[in-house]
């Protein structure tokens, strides 16, 4: 990439933000395996790293269809994935989370590596989740098997990854390789209505809106960014599902202005945000 001299300093500032985000340097684990738990889905699921430690994995840069919708939450999350997909039936969304999840048993039959920092991924479970990158034993990246195969979706909490890329180059690798999936109707993609992804998509985002004008914290007392939930924080203007777990994952916060090292909060949102945050002596 070409940058002149004047914007050489501001492109060092936004490296400093991405590894600061990023967390400490990943560790690599090879021959993990696979443990079998019946709630595990396409993106989180236990291994069993080679020292017999179990941590449960998600996968960093994807996020993977529901496999069912027992609570409130659940279905919300449901129904944005059918409308990110273009689909009016749920239960199509569900049955490719099934899919997904099956597929990934299949890809980690095999020792697999695991390349993690130990980072915190929050979620609506109780169970502790930490974000890895997983490499298959044939040496292709687990997160672009799934986007590419049209199991998954290019979204979710990034990082520098194993292989050298940055956050913002991963991240367009993970995109191009969704729109691929698409145009060739792979997956889930092959359900996609496409007169109607516009629709849905606008219905979700008026919907947000409508939330949060009703619900959000500008009408209520401040959150504290170093202890409210990811529901909580999506209820912020501007701030959907992957921007509030990159909030959660950047704890703790000294100060709001703490917050502007979080990748996706530029000066405009962080404007939007401020005066709805406060943090406890």
């Amino acid at each position: 990439m070409q940058m002149s001299m004047t914007r050489f300093p501001a492109a060092l500032l936004l490296l400093a933000l991405v590894a600061a985000a990023s967390g400490q340097e990943l560790q690599k684990f090879e021959n993990c395996r696979l443990v079998e738990a019946g709630w595990s889905d396409g993106d989180s699921f236990p291994v069993n790293l080679p020292d017999g430690k179990e941590i449960v994995l998600r996968l960093y840069y994807v996020d993977c269809n529901e496999v069912a919708a027992a609570t409130e939450t659940d279905q919300r999350r449901v129904r944005d994935q059918s409308s990110y997909f273009g689909i009016d039936d749920h239960q199509v969304t569900l049955e490719f989370g099934r899919r997904a999840t099956d597929e990934v048993k299949k890809l980690l039959a095999t020792p697999f590596t695991v390349q993690t920092a130990f980072a915190t991924a929050p979620g609506r479970s109780a169970k502790p989740r930490t974000y890895g990158f997983v490499t298959l034993s044939d040496g292709r990246d687990l997160g672009e098997v799934l986007v590419d195969e049209g199991l998954a979706r290019s979204y979710g909490v990034r990082r520098n990854t194993p292989d050298g890329l940055n956050a913002e180059a991963a991240e367009a690798k993970m995109d191009d390789l969704e729109l691929g999936a698409a145009i060739a109707r792979r997956g889930i993609w092959s359900k996609t209505d496409p007169q109607r992804l516009v629709s849905l998509r606008e219905d979700r985002r008026a919907e947000e809106r409508e939330l949060q004008a009703a619900f959000g914290t500008s009408s209520g007392q401040p959150i504290d960014p170093n202890t409210a939930t990811v529901d909580e924080i999506m209820l912020l203007p501007g701030v959907g599902e992957v921007l509030a777990e990159r909030i959660v994952e950047g704890r703790p916060y000294k100060s709001v202005q703490d917050l502007r090292r979080v990748p996706g909060i530029g000066e405009k949102v962080f404007a939007e945000l401020k005066d709805s945050l406060q943090i406890a002596p």
